[in-house]
């Protein structure tokens, strides 16, 4: 009797540890997606941001000629 309940607290401990993992892989799963749309998010920022300076520099480049056209 004394292996069995050896063998029974044994695999008691295993299904909890792997409970445990369960939680834990869960949890960085949701973590890791949290990531992503952090990453995504920040890269909609940048493209937006060079947008503005692509369309800054534009104008920039264009002012002198509409001053040269309005005199």
């Amino acid at each position: 009797m004394n292996i069995i309940e050896k063998l029974n607290a044994q695999i008691e401990q295993l299904l909890q540890d792997y409970e445990s993992l369960q939680y834990e892989n869960d949890a960085l799963k949701i973590q890791l997606d949290d990531m992503k749309n952090n990453t995504d998010e920040m890269q909609r920022s940048s493209q937006d941001m060079l947008l503005n300076i692509d369309r800054a520099l534009t104008l920039t480049q264009n002012l002198p000629t509409l001053k040269d056209e309005s005199e």
